[in-house]
Parts: C-alpha cells; structure tokens; sequence
C-alpha cells in the first residue's frame, strides 16, 4: 500500500457532526419593556481556531527584519539556471518558484531562473512563527552572477491553529485566494495527501528533523469551490488525523478554512504466545542396593 493512502483511510475517524447553533435569546417578559439590542457576542477561541477566513489583501504593515543568522549560498550555473541556497539554522526553509517548492531543515537549495520571482519562507521550529519574503540574484552586465539578496516582507499572522497529541499545526494566509497549513509531528511514521484531486501529493512537502516531521500544504478551494488535505500519524494505540479544508460557497467573496483534528484507539492484535511445554518431573532414582 503506498503511503499517501494511509491518512485517506484514516479520514474516516473524523464525525459528520457539525458544530451546534448558539442557543437562542431567552424570551423578554411582555410586561417588561423591551432592551436594547445588544452587540453580537464575539466567537469563542475554539472556534476561532477552527474556522478561519482568508483576509482580502494582508494588512499594510513594517516589514520584518531580516533574521541575523538567515544568509545565502549561490552555487553553479547551468544554462539559465543558477543554485540558490538559503540557511537558517534551528528553521525550516521553503523556496518556491513557479510551481517548484521545496522544503528544507536549517537550509535547502533550488535550481532558480534569476529573471523569475523567487519566494521565500522561514519557520522556526519551536514557535511555527514564519516569516515570508522574496529573493533575488544580483546579475552583472556580462551575464554572470554576484550575489543574491533576501528581502523579508510579512511576518504571517496565523488565522487558525490545532494542536493535540504529538502535532502541532498553524495556518496562514496565503498570496492567492488560499491557505498554507504548517504542521510539526513528532513522528516519523505520519503521511498526508489531498482529498481531491488525481495527484494526492500535489503542492504537499515534508521534511524530517530529528525527532520531528515538518509539512507544508497548500489550499486553493478555486473554481471547484472546496479543497482539502489530510494527515494521519500514530503514536502508540492511538491514530490521529489532522485535516484542514477551505471552501468557498457561491456568493462569498473569501474563502473559509476549518483546521481540526481527531483520535481514537486503534484495534490492536494481541500476539498469540505458544502453549508453555509440558513439565516433566525427574524422579530421583533410588540408590542400589548391594
């Protein structure tokens, strides 16, 4: 069975229970007179983490500075294409371009086209605090490289977040109409892919850090109006299932996320020990008599 299928089949822990309406006013005594309209109650922290909408455009804000330790390494070039590496230790670090993304632990490395956008994100360990930005390659006149410079451009604010078990993950806004999930696992044996789709694995990368498994996936619910990933792991008897969806009814103008997760005890099969052998009892044999 091939792995991307193992949290697919774990999706299946999860209820088709929604969550319950807020119970309705108490009704007003016909001899009192009637209160004045009271503002609407703001949503508790559960369900804020749990369902979030995309905001029309990031908030004007500072740009972040650039971390101290976060520097780059421009390798060799092949044709058009030049290898750029980015460091930031005790990070991990996503480089996209185009449709090409990958995620590395401390550093990772690209085969980039200087005259394309470069984007870049890092993300701390410990905290999931992330921080994206852009990257160029500085070119002289005779075509050959110089430098690459990093320029930091959002300190993501994380619209929801879900953490349970041995996970723990935050989610963003992304550029386009969508979402970026970021989860950290303490597993190795954990495994995601979308829920829709011909490419389970599609715009979904990992990478493994000492006891740890990062992930990032990517959610565009687009003119299909709904997109979804899922992400199993076990640990111990327990299965946990994390899964993130974004939708987006006719009519909304932004798209809604739910981040939530759920376990349960898995069957577990008891080994079966073979019978202990039979006891023989030794008798002592009686000495001779002469």
């Amino acid at each position: 069975m091939k792995t991307y299928l193992l949290p697919l089949l774990a999706a299946s822990l999860f209820s088709s229970g929604c969550a319950k309406p807020a119970p309705e006013a108490a009704a007003v005594p016909e001899v009192a007179p009637a209160p004045a309209a009271a503002p609407a109650a703001a949503p508790a922290p559960e369900a804020a983490a749990a369902s979030a909408t995309a905001p029309a455009s990031e908030p004007a804000s500072e740009p972040p500075a650039l971390p101290e330790e976060m520097r780059t390494i421009l390798g060799k070039r092949a044709g058009q294409k030049i290898t750029l590496t980015v460091v930031h230790p005790r990070h991990v670090v996503l480089l996209v371009q185009g449709d090409k993304r990958v995620l590395g632990s401390n550093e990772v490395a690209l085969a980039v086209d200087p005259k394309e956008p470069i984007a870049w994100e890092t993300t701390d360990r410990q905290t999931l605090e992330t921080i994206r930005g852009e990257a160029f390659v500085d070119l002289r006149d005779d075509g050959r490289f110089d430098a690459a410079t990093l320029r930091p451009t959002t300190l993501l604010a994380a619209v929801a977040e879900e953490a349970e078990g041995r996970h723990a993950c935050k989610a963003f806004a992304a550029k386009g109409a969508g979402f970026s999930v970021f989860c950290r696992v303490e597993s190795h044996a954990v495994a995601a892919a979308r829920t829709f789709g011909e490419a389970p694995l599609d715009r979904i990368v990992n990478v493994a850090a000492g006891e740890h498994t990062f992930f990032r996936m990517e959610l565009d619910p687009g003119a299909d109006g709904v997109d979804a990933t899922v992400l199993g792991y076990s640990f111990g008897t327990r299965g946990h299932v994390v899964r993130a969806e974004a939708s987006r009814l006719p009519g909304e103008a932004r798209p809604t996320l739910a981040l939530l997760s759920e376990s349960r005890m898995q069957p577990v099969r008891m080994p079966r020990f073979p019978p202990p052998p039979p006891h023989h009892h030794h008798h002592r044999l009686l000495d001779s008599f002469n």
